[in-house]
């Protein structure tokens, strides 16, 4: 537990430190976020907020991580961190580019983050060869051959989800924390991990809470997302995301079933989805959207213990 409090005090000040040039550099090349049209009118001011900050806290985490925790399970999720941050990094620099929130195409994403989950699934049974995922309370369920494209479907599908719920001030990094820090009560690999990437998401929600000075952009999400199931995927534990990703998966499927209910039915289940969005159009704070979600994140988090 001593080389976990350490890792995360490191991260954090490090994080703290790095992410502060970066926003003044930004603001002094006048460098920004761009807001999606189709998102809430509420969030037009943000446009122009120094962006990207994944570019500096997710390398912090993953340095702190391979240093003090070095064995071959940390290195692949340092791989699979350093794609999926990859693919933010160009979807940023594409809507700096561009001068828009559009970025690169859903379909170019989607297909980048699948070929990144396949190679990652491919490590993974190079040092843990496993066709079973784990479901909570039910153990082991063999899937075959199936399991290679399951996988990998589940870790760019938590990438997907951790950037929908980049969508609140403060929301994604405090829920992403509150998701995976309570598993620091097991003994557990996953912990050499989940102590610097809580310490370096607490730094960046030194500047990202409301109102916040930057934003941590798709290099941000994304990696966490995948970072955050292979963790879980490197011991056929994908099962698990259930209760340690419930936020994000509540996020995620709540813009499956907005459009699925607006092609087929044409109406909408929800003011706008993501669901952080309706919440907002419902008069919350962003700041109470963040710390109930949280909350419910952690709730979730403490069942998968119970379970794991």
């Amino acid at each position: 537990m001593h080389r976990e409090v350490f890792t995360f005090l490191l991260a954090f000040l490090l994080s703290v430190l790095a992410i502060e040039p970066l926003k003044r550099y930004q603001k002094r090349r006048r460098i920004g976020q761009y807001i999606r049209e189709e998102g809430p009118d509420l969030h037009n001011y943000k446009t122009g907020t120094p962006t990207a900050a994944g570019i500096v806290f997710i390398p912090i985490a993953l340095a702190v991580a391979s240093i003090f925790a070095f064995r071959a399970e940390i290195l692949i999720v340092v791989l699979a961190g350093i794609l999926f941050g990859l693919i933010g990094l160009v979807d940023d620099i594409s809507k700096i580019v561009k001068r828009n929130a559009s970025g690169l195409s859903g379909k170019r994403k989607l297909a980048l983050q699948l070929v990144s989950a396949a190679f990652i699934v491919f490590l993974i049974q190079l040092i843990n060869p496993h066709t079973h995922i784990e479901i909570p309370f039910l153990g082991k369920i063999g899937l075959g051959f199936a399991y290679y494209p399951i996988s990998a479907v589940i870790i760019a599908g938590m990438s997907n989800a951790v950037n929908l719920t980049d969508g609140v001030d403060g929301l994604a990094a405090s829920v992403y924390i509150f998701s995976l820090a309570p598993m620091l009560a097991l003994p557990v690999w996953q912990n050499g991990l989940i102590a610097p990437i809580s310490g370096a998401l607490a730094g960046f929600l030194w500047y990202n809470w409301f109102p916040a000075s930057i934003f941590m952009g798709d290099t941000g999400s994304l990696s966490l997302g995948g970072i955050m199931a292979v963790i879980f995927a490197l011991d056929g534990r994908e099962g698990f995301l259930i209760f340690f990703g419930l936020m994000f998966l509540v996020e995620m499927f709540s813009v499956i079933i907005q459009v699925f209910s607006f092609k087929v039915f044409g109406r909408r289940v929800f003011k706008m989805s993501p669901i952080h969005h309706h919440f907002e159009l419902s008069n919350w704070k962003e700041s109470k959207i963040a710390f109930r979600f949280s909350l419910i994140a952690f709730i979730g988090a403490v069942f998968g213990l119970l379970s794991w």
